[in-house]
């Protein structure tokens, strides 16, 4: 039997307390990848963590790893859980002895909420190995049950007081019992005149706790001057409630934490949309002139036309930038599902709600951008609520009654003709005028001319350094092929075939052949001017000559002599 199954019970209570601590999820695993012991209801202990996970890899290189969307993340390609894989972020932290491996302690998120006070307190947990490591070898090398609780009591207020985030413990009389350093310097509380639970927390919130026997969400809630997310859990011991833990959230640094991931992975600005088609350049101007200002924008454009990319551009250079960016597609909710991911719900108020509650989309960015795309698709039903909640400013969450003050920039998208649908009575009219204050249209890229070549080379020049290739540019033929092709699926559409034709490229010039193995060789030519096309190939055969002899002065001079050009010509073409 492994050392961890061997101290089976102690560490249940360590992790159910980290867990009522955290609010995230913990499993510890043995070295043969057995579940020892976990805070996840579904999970069977004793089965087997999976081959080529995180787990495993820690095990085999003795190193923490901490991956965000795991299903996106090439780490876990491998992993043999990966297609049913239910975690949103994932931290494994090795366990020690004797300098030895002898298991794996994961901390995984299955909800927004748990996501977010992971990431927030990244750093304090990375830090937990040694301290992990040395309360374990000391829970297996000591076997006095008086010196075990007195070891895990002060190896968890040092825990405790590690965070980044306010921790109160009361008894099952309500007094309080532990506060941590964090809470005590941010609402100045005297340690040795501690006031009482109700005073430290103001009678509203105490009482909104109480309401959900102390095993939910309240706030945000202002104490001494901070915005706080409050969650209440109890503390479980052999199936009997033993107190209450409170974990105080500052707000603004979840805003922020949520800010800081959008801002990784989808800075993007106006210089980031490319195109010189008049069509285009009119919508980036509208979007331009209306970005600083407050009213609702309606993006309409066929799918794939980047509407999103337009929606976050315009966030970017508002006011509002370093609030929240939330997008939300409305038709790919189900619709029983769609309210509470707008307004968000409380406790217990539908099978599979968390314990804790959720705050909606609406509240989470309450000061900043909320990105409706397809709002076409919103059900009738929904289209009420949410015009009510733009015109009150203010939601109710599903299954409460406390209204709480929102006031986000909405944007919103749709590829139908919401006019049309307006007048058959399939789309609220209030709504629709409330949605078109601004109306900006998307161009579809079979409209734009020239734009399929400059996004093509774009596109080319990115997954050039993705895949680690050294492509230079497309043939003559294959930027005639891109011209002619319609593409009905847009920009979408053109950044997964130039993608195709990257990987599957086996010259440093794409050609014809892999883009025909992915769009067809029936190729529609209409609408495709023909100066676009004389364009497209003069100014590749002149770039082509320039690459052959040089990009010097004397060079271009040279190329133009040979081409039957003057060097004047030859520098206007190459600027089309």
């Amino acid at each position: 039997m492994s050392r961890l199954k061997g101290i089976k019970n102690d560490l249940m209570h360590i992790i159910e307390a980290l867990h009522a601590v955290t609010n995230v999820d913990i499993t510890i695993v043995d070295e043969n990848l057995e579940r020892v012991v976990s805070t996840v209801h579904y999970s069977d202990e004793g089965s087997k963590a999976p081959v080529n996970s995180a787990f495993h890899k820690c095990i085999l290189t003795g190193e923490q790893y901490f991956i965000e969307n795991p299903k996106k993340n090439q780490m876990c390609f491998q992993c043999s859980n990966s297609k049913s894989c239910r975690e949103l972020i994932e931290f494994c932290i090795p366990v020690k002895y004797d300098n030895k491996i002898i298991g794996v302690l994961g901390m995984c998120a299955y909800d927004e909420i748990a996501k977010q006070n992971l990431l927030l307190n990244k750093d304090s947990y990375m830090n937990f190995e040694s301290q992990i490591s040395v309360l374990i070898s000391t829970i297996i090398s000591e076997k006095s049950t008086m010196r075990m609780l007195e070891y895990r009591s002060s190896e968890m207020l040092t825990l405790i007081n590690s965070l980044s985030e306010g921790i109160i413990v009361i008894n099952n009389n309500k007094d309080i019992v532990t506060t941590n350093k964090y809470i005590n310097e941010k609402l100045n509380i005297n340690i040795n005149k501690i006031p009482g639970i109700r005073d430290l927390l103001t009678e509203k919130v105490y009482s909104k706790l109480s309401s959900v026997d102390f095993s939910g969400e309240a706030g945000p809630a202002n104490l001494n001057g901070m915005e706080f997310v409050i969650n209440a859990n109890p503390i479980m011991v052999k199936g009997r409630q033993e107190g209450i833990v409170f974990v105080l959230s500052d707000f603004n640094k979840m805003k922020e934490s949520v800010l800081e991931s959008n801002r990784k992975m989808d800075l993007i600005t106006f210089d980031d949309i490319v195109g010189e088609s008049e069509a285009l350049l009119q919508a980036r101007r509208e979007a331009v002139q209306v970005a600083d200002n407050d009213a609702s924008v309606l993006i309409c454009g066929e799918t794939g036309t980047g509407k999103e990319v337009f929606a976050r551009a315009i966030h970017n250079l508002s006011k509002r930038k370093n609030n929240v960016f939330m997008a939300i597609n409305c038709g790919a909710i189900p619709e029983n599902l769609i309210e509470s991911e707008l307004f968000g719900y409380e406790k217990g108020s539908f099978t599979g709600a968390s314990s804790a509650g959720k705050m909606g989309k609406f509240e989470i960015c309450k000061d900043g951008t909320l990105f409706l795309d397809e709002i076409g698709d919103l059900p009738l039903l929904m289209q009420v609520k949410l015009n009510r909640a733009l015109e009150e400013k203010e939601i109710l969450r599903v299954g409460g009654n406390t209204p709480v003050k929102v006031n986000p920039r909405i944007i919103s998208a749709t590829h139908k003709d919401l006019s049309n649908l307006s007048e058959k009575n399939l789309f609220r009219n209030d709504l629709y005028y409330r949605l078109n204050v601004v109306p900006i249209k998307l161009p579809p890229l079979r409209e734009r001319g020239y734009d399929v070549i400059i996004l093509s080379r774009y596109f080319l020049n990115h997954f050039s350094r993705v895949y680690d290739k050294d492509i230079k540019g497309f043939s003559p033929e294959a930027e005639i092929l891109l011209l002619k092709h319609k593409f009905p699926g847009n920009i979408r559409e053109l950044r997964n075939l130039v993608e195709y034709a990257v990987i599957f490229e086996q010259d440093n010039i794409v050609g014809t052949e892999n883009i025909r193995k992915k769009i067809g060789s029936v190729i529609e030519s209409e609408n495709v001017k023909l100066a676009d096309l004389t364009r497209a190939y003069e100014k590749t055969v002149i770039e082509n000559k320039i690459k052959k002899l040089g990009d010097d002065l004397d060079a271009k001079k040279e190329a133009a002599r040979q081409l039957g050009i003057s060097i004047a010509t030859l520098y206007r073409k190459l600027e089309v």
